[in-house]
């Protein structure tokens, strides 16, 4: 009788890991052109976030977030307006498309639907789709450019990154009004042209996106750094990493105009700076925030 009822128990359990195994971390794309980057992993359940969680919890939900259950070298499907492509995922289940459509793709939100081959359940998300229209688009950096992470100070930093929940987190004033009013120059119905580009890892997805729907940020797309797995981005070259992802973006949509916004922690200043004079009619302006005494620059 035990023995039936442990393996209804492991039945029970797995199927509740095959439900929804994909974890889709950015998706965007132009009319011919789709990327999508995320991971199979077995999903967990976490307990309601709040502000009164002690700093055991925060630290706990943290290391379960990061710590995934990967799903390895296992075959994921893709499907967008009637056509099918499909790629590897590594040995740490991570995957990305980079994918040229046959038909032309039409400005707006365009389904995406994914599985794993051996999986019938189905993920669904959608990607915002730019086609040459000319828009105004913002690039911006997270810590100390939205929240508040103190980067210069390791230790600060460490305890606002796992002992904190995004609940206690504090917002950098003006910025959230600053990026309405710059996407509000562009028509009524326009994709998301906002794009946060960081350096921390993909395993910090579910806690950055957790503050930004937070504190109610524009529809965006959420670059973060792939550190683990193949095909890894530069683990320490800054302006190795953000221009990588800069420039391809550029070229992704070539009539858009740009606004960077970034700090004076780390190199976003010079990145900037480099990104401004090579393409100068693509970049509008770029500010930096100074982390010391919270004054934002900017430069045109």
């Amino acid at each position: 009788m035990f023995k039936k009822i442990l393996l209804l128990t492991m039945l029970l359990i797995s199927i509740g890991h095959t439900k929804d195994n994909i974890v889709v971390y950015h998706a965007y794309g132009n009319s011919h052109q789709v990327i999508v980057q995320g991971r199979m992993e077995k999903k967990k359940d976490f307990k309601k976030v709040t502000q009164d969680d002690g700093w055991f919890r925060n630290l706990w939900r943290r290391l379960r977030q990061v710590e995934g259950d990967e799903i390895e070298s296992a075959t994921i499907n893709l499907s967008i307006n009637h056509e099918t492509f499909k790629t590897n995922g590594d040995d740490e289940g991570y995957f990305e498309f980079n994918i040229k459509t046959k038909e032309v793709l039409p400005m707006g939100f365009q389904k995406i639907v994914l599985n794993i081959d051996g999986n019938k359940n189905l993920h669904e998300t959608n990607t915002p789709i730019i086609d040459n229209t000319p828009l105004v688009g913002i690039i911006s950096d997270f810590d100390d450019t939205i929240i508040v992470s103190d980067v210069t100070n390791k230790i600060s930093l460490g305890i606002n990154t796992v002992f904190k929940n995004y609940k206690q987190r504090t917002l950098v004033p003006t910025m959230l009004e600053r990026f309405k009013k710059i996407l509000a120059q562009n028509p009524k119905g326009t994709p998301s042209t906002l794009f946060v580009l960081s350096g921390s890892p993909q395993q910090l997805f579910i806690p950055v996106e957790e503050f930004l729907d937070y504190y109610h940020f524009p529809k965006h797309t959420l670059i973060l750094k792939k550190a683990h797995g193949a095909n890894k981005d530069p683990l320490t070259d800054q302006f190795a990493y953000k221009t990588q992802k800069i420039e391809r973006l550029i070229k992704l949509y070539p009539n858009m105009k740009w606004v960077m916004f970034g700090d004076s922690g780390e190199k976003d200043a010079q990145i900037y700076k480099a990104i401004k004079e090579k393409y100068p009619k693509k970049v509008k302006s770029y500010f930096i925030r100074v982390v010391k005494s919270g004054e934002i620059k900017e430069y045109g």
